[in-house]
């Protein structure tokens, strides 16, 4: 018997490969909070998560005028951080299953405040953006965060803000910079008006670091009749206050 493969062979070696290839897309084989090899979020990230604050009212400092009352539960710091970074920017959109019960805290702690059934407005993503990532990460989070909420609080997702015009990347501007950048550049889509107006509006974003993409939501979705507004998000950058 010759030493060659057979075509069946060859074809189940090849199939192996492959069921390899995608068990590491399907579960990549390194933490997104550490970056540890062998799981998709380690123990000791998954520990990090567990002492986590329960939800609370948060406010950067200086707070940018007009922002409306921000509700989250974590520093943006340490595997949190490294997981939005990579969850967003790094395509790991596997890190939404570590992301959402994180989410469906902060959202049920502020409905429970909220007058009425609010309507929830993912914060709107440049156009660039999108094209790139060729999806709109935080909606699906958000829509996976909602399936977790009880029945009879699951508000509608209303997509119903969008950039009217060019922004600058945030990273590496100021407080200043970041108001001035965004100044203006939110409007309420055509489609959209009839539900934000009238209605309590919850603004969802990832992180809170000025507050300047929360307030400049907050104004356009005002502008277009929303009664109330207020704001969620999973992580807060906790910043130094600049020495003098």
């Amino acid at each position: 018997m010759s030493g060659r493969s057979t075509p069946g062979r060859v074809t189940a070696a090849a199939l192996g490969t492959g069921l390899g290839a995608l068990g590491d897309l399907v579960l990549p084989a390194r933490c997104g909070g550490c970056d540890l090899p062998g799981e998709r979020w380690c123990a000791t990230c998954r520990r990090s998560l567990a002492v986590a604050p329960a939800p609370h009212p948060w406010s950067p400092t200086p707070a940018p005028p007009g922002l409306p009352l921000v509700w989250t539960v974590l520093p943006y710091d340490g595997p949190v951080r490294t997981c939005l970074v990579n969850w967003k920017d790094a395509e790991r959109r596997d890190l939404t299953t570590v992301l959402a019960p994180l989410l469906s805290e902060v959202l049920l702690a502020a409905l429970l405040t909220c007058p009425g059934r609010p309507v929830l407005v993912p914060a709107p993503s440049a156009r660039v953006n999108s094209r790139r990532r060729g999806d709109h990460p935080l909606r699906t989070l958000l829509r996976q965060a909602v399936r977790a909420l009880p029945r009879a609080a699951r508000p509608p997702q209303v997509p119903a803000l969008r950039l009217c015009r060019p922004v600058a990347d945030q990273a590496g501007l100021d407080s200043r910079g970041r108001a001035e950048n965004l100044s203006g550049a939110m409007v309420v889509t055509e489609g959209a008006g009839r539900r934000v107006s009238g209605a309590v509006c919850l603004l969802v974003d990832d992180v809170i670091t000025t507050g300047a993409t929360l307030a400049e939501g907050a104004r356009a979705l005002r502008a277009a009749g929303a009664t109330d507004v207020l704001a969620v998000t999973v992580a807060a950058t906790h910043r130094r206050p600049a020495a003098h």
